[in-house]
């Protein structure tokens, strides 16, 4: 008797022991998501969101899946959404977007063979439905056994409108053929690490009307989810990739928000007529350019109209191994040859070229005669060495810096003097090497 009662002990702590167990996998498991996220409705619309469905008979409408009741009946009426037909959906878009990767679905009653047999939730993009989760052969038994069921997914991307699409239902011909008593919906709460920044790749953008281009938002840390929205879709949409397409003329700002916080990244978006596109050109200040080896000069670039939106101009050079050029225009010359640089207006087809010619210095030992002749008809010589005659070309040739160059000129053994010669008044002058 002894014994018995031993086993018999063991036998019960052990059960006890497997069942403790279960419980604590089983809150476990709970853990890391919301409460649920769809407030009570007492309609299709309140101020957190609406409900909607394929199609409800009248005494079970969409937003009784969502009244907080979790029996399909209640005080002598019905507490669930239900319709005649044996396929449909039943949907809930919240007034701002969430990361939904549970949902719950009561169906207490005394039908279990009206309740979902196989299923998709689905969230919609903008676009189209995307299936997060798919459900199949959950029989009326199963629903009997267990008519609170909880499904979780992956998904760490944020929409609106969400929606089980149902099937198959387990009803054979009955009024109400596919019915969901309550219907509710979760988010996951950890978060890896709290966001720190936010910046976009443009921040401003151009189109033309019908025209797409995509944004890249990066965040800090890059597990952050962001959130896309246009100041003004008649203008310009943006869907949750960041791809932005111009809907008709005129300037709207793109936010990209990191999720539950106020970080926030802003592109400004020109939207323009296609007609715009032929009045825009970029044209430089010189067409060909002659340097020196070592020597430097600067091309200016101007965008026409002057109110165009872009103006952001990219230098490259077809051989930075005879000359280069940086973004501001500057050009080195490297090495005798020739090469051209290339102006670009950003994110167009805008182009305009200018030759550079790069010929090598005379050599620094050599001397020359310079003879300059004036527009009053009086000529003018220098004994000049190369330096000061690579100077003088350098200067005549840019036309920038002072107006007048600077010549000392020996007259006799004990008298040298200083003559200026105005640029604007050289009628030519030439070059005799000796």
């Amino acid at each position: 008797m002894v014994n018995l009662f031993k086993k018999g002990f063991i036998y019960l702590a052990f059960t006890l022991l497997i069942l403790v167990g279960i419980s604590v996998e089983s809150a476990h498991a709970e853990d890391g998501y919301s409460e649920n996220l769809i407030p009570k409705m007492t309609s299709d619309v309140s101020e957190f969101g609406k409900a909607s469905s394929s199609s409800n008979l009248g005494a079970y409408p969409s937003w009784k899946a969502f009244d907080g009741v979790e029996n399909y009946s209640c005080g002598g009426g019905y507490c669930a959404w239900g319709t005649t037909q044996k396929t449909g959906w039943l949907a809930y878009e919240f007034s701002s977007p969430k990361a939904i990767s549970k949902y719950v679905m009561h169906n207490n009653g005394s039908w279990p063979e009206k309740f979902p047999n196989t299923w998709t939730f689905e969230a919609w993009d903008g676009s189209n439905w995307v299936v997060l989760d798919s459900q199949s052969n959950v029989t009326k038994n199963d629903w009997k056994e267990k008519p609170s069921q909880s499904f979780t997914f992956e998904n760490s991307s944020y929409y609106n409108k969400y929606r089980v699409n149902i099937t198959l239902t387990n009803s054979k011909a009955s009024t109400i053929n596919t019915a969901i008593s309550e219907l509710q919906m979760m988010e996951k709460t950890s978060i890896p690490s709290e966001p720190e920044s936010i910046t976009l790749d443009k921040n401003n953008l151009e189109l033309f009307e019908g025209d797409s281009e995509k944004l890249t938002a990066t965040v800090s840390p890059d597990t952050a989810n962001v959130i896309w929205t246009s100041s003004d879709e008649s203008i310009a949409t943006v869907d949750q990739n960041g791809n932005v397409t111009a809907i008709k003329e005129g300037v709207i700002t793109v936010t990209a928000q990191v999720a539950n916080t106020n970080l926030i990244a802003e592109c400004i978006v020109t939207v323009k007529k296609q007609g715009n596109a032929e009045s825009e050109s970029i044209t430089l200040d010189r067409n060909i350019l002659e340097l020196l080896e070592g020597s430097q000069d600067k091309l200016t670039a101007t965008i026409s109209p002057e109110d165009s939106a872009n103006k952001k101009v990219i230098w490259s050079s077809s051989d930075e191994s005879i000359a280069t050029v940086d973004q501001n225009g500057n050009v080195t010359a490297i090495r005798e040859g020739e090469a051209t640089i290339i102006a670009k207006v950003e994110n167009t087809d805008l182009v305009a070229t200018a030759t550079v010619i790069v010929k090598k210095p005379i050599n620094e030992s050599s001397s020359a005669i310079l003879s300059i002749t004036l527009v009053n008809g009086i000529t003018k010589e220098y004994d000049v060495s190369n330096t000061i005659l690579n100077n003088y070309l350098n200067w005549f040739d840019s036309a920038q810096g002072t107006s007048t160059f600077k010549f000392s000129k020996t007259i006799s053994p004990y008298k040298k003097v200083t003559e200026y010669i105005v640029h604007d008044k050289i009628a030519s002058f030439e070059v005799r090497e000796y």
